[in-house]
């Protein structure tokens, strides 16, 4: 390995451009174009459990979402302040983005200097896995926030000790990201091998950070006993909540080509990481960090590592979802952002603007209105206020919060009935006279080609994808 070399001279910097005022302007576009907001899935169940704990304190939990306690009590913090509503849903995602984005780019500043720590903001404030949570109430944000947090409180600079309060700080946040997802257990996982060979964290610490987590835990567990009298009760309901596992999420964005290669392919060829992969490989290739540098790094690197290792082994639990690997890619920016801090001013502009603009281009391509059905029964309800919409189930489940937050009450699920509104897609269309057509919105990216007059250019595959990613629905007024 090479020795310890200094950064380059620093070609963007705050006396130069101003990094705050690029990162500001970068942020506020991929939140832009990245928007998603409400998709009635888990924030669903999210929003559910916050409402019951300000209806109804405490509230133990009736399934795994429910007992995800630092991301229900803080979305139960946001609509105490801001109401019911999807300002609640928007704020409780965006602090959570936030807070993650600042704890890496402070983490990388720690490790590498000003320079490294502003271009790993930028990079995770861009990165697809990272940003598609940024409007959406989740648990992967909240749960690589303190999964980052503990390894933060981990790792020393050169002969700096770790005391013993920062290691129980740390073992801590490790709790915290438990009670988050118990993925989080797949990471941990890593610190396991550093236990064993005694450096570059020592045992003492190790130990008093599996302390600080514990207590995290058994306090979690005597909650539940005392309300449910079950203390593993989340325990139970994490790991029987879903019989199945749906195998076709397997191919979402991913190219498959074989079990023992694909966890690395869904890293190196997926939008959500777009080119992050490649630039850690050219960063260890290239820069060789040393071994000094490698040390600093040893928490993360080794909790990214079991990350991409147990996902990739554990088929039967989990799919290859590219968020199970956030950990990863986190250890990822580590790695990339000292390496781009190092080269000469126009090779950093050059890679970062790529980088960045991928980043965007990816996020402009992915569908902002993945529940569109619902939505356009939320549309379809608000224009025939004084008569009922009748839809699939499916639809009018998914439509619930954003019916009840619009004060619409004559949306209902049933089956297409002479004389009736129905709500259904071009494809299950009913006879009887169409009122009203909602087509799918475009993606971000597909707006831009429309407006550049480029759709008919497109083949069919690829014009469906940006330009209809979601299907038409129809209004009918049912037939005899």
């Amino acid at each position: 390995m090479s020795a310890e070399r200094p950064a380059a001279p620093s070609g963007i910097s705050a006396a130069g451009f101003g990094w705050p005022l690029i990162f500001a302007l970068i942020a506020i576009a991929a939140v832009l174009i990245g928007w998603t907001g409400y998709i009635s899935s888990d924030d669903a169940a999210y929003y559910n459990a916050a409402a019951r704990w300000l209806s109804n304190p405490p509230y133990a939990g009736d399934d795994h979402w429910s007992t995800r306690f630092p991301v229900v009590l803080s979305f139960a913090a946001m609509l105490a302040i801001f109401g019911k509503g999807f300002v609640a849903f928007g704020v409780t995602a965006l602090l959570w983005y936030a807070a993650l984005v600042a704890l890496v780019g402070s983490f990388a500043a720690r490790l590498a200097g000003r320079d490294a720590g502003w271009i790993a903001t930028i990079l995770v404030v861009t990165l697809p896995v990272i940003n598609g949570n940024a409007s959406t109430v989740g648990c992967d944000l909240a749960e690589a926030l303190f999964l980052m947090a503990g390894a933060w409180g981990l790792t020393a600079r050169d002969g700096e000790a770790i005391s013993d309060g920062r290691a129980l700080i740390a073992g801590i946040c490790f709790g915290l990201a438990i009670l988050c997802r118990e993925t989080a257990l797949l990471a941990l996982a890593g610190i396991g091998p550093l236990f064993l060979i005694g450096r570059p964290v020592s045992r003492r610490a190790l130990i008093l950070a599996g302390v600080g987590a514990t207590v995290v835990l058994l306090g979690e567990m005597a909650f539940q006993g005392a309300m449910t009298g079950d203390p593993l009760r989340r325990y139970v309901l994490a790991f029987n909540h879903d019989d199945k596992i749906d195998r076709a999420a397997n191919l979402e964005g991913n190219l498959l080509v074989h079990p023992a290669i694909d966890p690395l392919l869904v890293l190196l060829i997926n939008n959500d990481f777009a080119l992050l992969f490649w630039l850690a490989a050219a960063a260890v290739a290239i820069r060789r960090p040393s071994r000094a540098e490698l040390n600093r790094l040893a928490v993360p690197l080794a909790m990214g590592l079991a990350v991409f290792v147990l996902v990739g082994a554990l088929t039967t639990k989990l799919v290859l979802n590219p968020r199970y690997f956030t950990m990863t890619a986190l250890a990822a920016v580590l790695l990339v952002s000292p390496w781009l801090a190092s080269l000469a001013p126009r090779w950093r502009a050059l890679l970062l603007t790529g980088t960045v603009g991928l980043n965007l281009l990816m996020l402009s391509a992915q569908d902002a209105h993945p529940r569109w059905p619902a939505e356009a029964l939320v549309l379809a309800a608000e224009a025939h206020r004084a008569e009922p919409v009748l839809t699939d189930h499916e639809t009018r489940h998914r439509a619930d919060q954003p019916l009840n937050f619009a004060g619409l009450a004559n949306a209902r699920a049933g089956t297409p009935m002479p004389g009736r509104l129905f709500l259904a897609s071009k494809e299950d269309a009913v006879s009887g006279q169409i009122l009203a057509t909602y087509p799918a919105p475009p993606t971000v990216l597909g707006r831009f080609i429309e407006a550049l007059g480029l759709a008919n250019w497109l083949p069919e595959p690829i014009a469906r994808r940006l330009l209809h990613p979601g299907p038409t629905m129809l209004l009918h007024r049912v037939g005899a």
